[in-house]
């Protein structure tokens, strides 16, 4: 091994002095590279595209909160239309629901788009970490439309059947009123709490 040392040694002077010089300089310079490499944080990249689908996803996620939110008060209003018997009222906010049902359909279709759109460009975001916590709020959501389609379900159901009680068409429906007013109520604080969750996740991607 002495003998080896020698040897590299001798080579090292054999070449010439402004040759020494400069691979002494190439071999700080990657030195360098690799400690900046190892020890700084990657530079942030996030694409436009990204961004601007993001700001949108969360506007109409918050318009189907608030979607959600009126649906929540006008079920308590028909519910008390029905304790009084004023069942014209009850059939008008009926109808009313009914178009708020369908904008809720519009806004999950919109919102699935900006998250493809976002999902497309993932593989551009850097750090890596940043990545991962876009396509978690992604996937959160992506549940909360399929939260939101099983909610909507839930409640044509049961302004079905509160129509059909209105107007004398349904026996003995107050069991199912309960039972699907209870299943609406378990979606809506599912949907709310994803929608939280994207919001925690993206807080948390714009610390990076």
């Amino acid at each position: 091994m002495f003998r080896n040392t020698i040897m590299i040694k001798n080579l090292y002077f054999k070449i010439p002095r402004r040759m020494r010089i400069l691979i002494v300089f190439l071999l700080i310079v990657a030195a360098a590279w690799l400690i900046i490499k190892t020890l700084a944080p990657e530079t942030k990249n996030t694409p436009k595209e990204f961004l601007e689908a993001r700001q949108e996803a969360s506007l109409v996620a918050k318009n189907i909160i608030d979607i959600s939110g009126r649906t929540a008060e006008n079920i308590k209003k028909i519910s008390d239309l029905d304790k009084n018997k004023e069942y014209t009222e009850a059939l008008n906010l009926i109808s009313e629901e009914l178009n708020n049902n369908r904008l809720a359909r519009e806004n999950a279709i919109n919102l699935s788009a900006k998250l493809e759109i976002m999902a497309k460009n993932v593989s551009q975001i850097s750090p890596a970490i940043a990545g991962q916590i876009a396509i978690q709020a992604i996937s959160s959501e992506t549940a909360l439309i399929s939260r939101l389609i099983t909610y909507n379900d839930y409640l044509i159901k049961l302004l079905e059947i509160l129509q059909a009680k209105f107007l004398e068409k349904e026996k003995n429906a107050n069991d199912k009123i309960a039972d699907l007013i209870g299943k609406i109520n378990d979606e809506a604080r599912a949907i709310n709490d994803l929608n939280n969750n994207f919001n925690n996740l993206m807080t948390e991607f714009d610390k990076i």
